[in-house]
């Protein structure tokens, strides 16, 4: 999938960052801006309300266990 503005895309929390929803490590995100076929700033949606700005979050098709917070397409599997 080739990154655009408005995307909505799946953001994880790498396993050292504290979650902000308890126990949860992924979130809704939409692209606000491409900085490369791999790199995005993003708008993460929490379901407590406090939405957060992440810049240069790295694309990373492998979502397990990841040292680092990364970001995924939504795959229509999922929906």
């Amino acid at each position: 999938m080739k990154p655009s503005l408005g995307r909505i895309v799946r953001f994880r929390l790498a396993d050292s960052e504290p979650s902000v929803n308890g126990d949860a490590r992924e979130f809704p995100a939409i692209i606000v801006r491409v900085w490369s076929d791999t790199c995005v700033n993003l708008k993460v949606f929490t379901d407590e309300g406090q939405d957060r700005w992440i810049t240069s979050v790295p694309l990373h098709q492998d979502d397990v266990g990841k040292p680092y917070s990364c970001w995924f397409p939504v795959r229509s599997e999922t929906l």
